[in-house]
């Protein structure tokens, strides 16, 4: 699409919270790693299984970055887009991000149902 005719975007924030897969990566971490040594602790590993529960949502939400990221108005331009109009280079390289995404979210979902399914066992070992 041509940059003079480019439909508003969400906001930086918006974008930051709901497609930045780096982002819910690194939540996806912290958010196990916290649960961990808090069972580690209480030897209450029931609660690092429910975890799971939340990481597979984290999975969901990188899943769907392709319609968080843009707006109702971006969808209608970007079907309403004439045979000479290319994508901006933003555009390509968020559609890339889009297609990596789609691997991350597939092994946050598998890691998400194995602690889901698992978690408790760590506990005894």
């Amino acid at each position: 699409m041509n940059d003079d005719s480019q439909p508003k975007a969400h906001s930086d924030i918006y974008l930051f919270l709901l497609s930045n897969t780096r982002f819910h990566l690194v939540v996806v971490g912290l958010w196990n790693i916290a649960w961990l040594a808090y069972c580690a602790t209480t030897h209450e590993w029931q609660w690092f299984m429910r975890s799971g529960a939340v990481t597979i949502v984290l999975g969901a939400v990188v899943s769907f970055r392709y319609v968080l990221r843009i707006t109702k108005e971006e969808r209608i331009g970007f079907r309403n887009m004439t045979v000479i109009e290319i994508f901006t280079e933003s555009e390509k390289a968020n559609q890339e991000n889009d297609s990596v995404a789609v691997i991350y979210r597939a092994w946050i979902m598998i890691y998400g149902t194995a602690v889901a399914a698992y978690g408790d066992l760590i506990g005894r070992f």
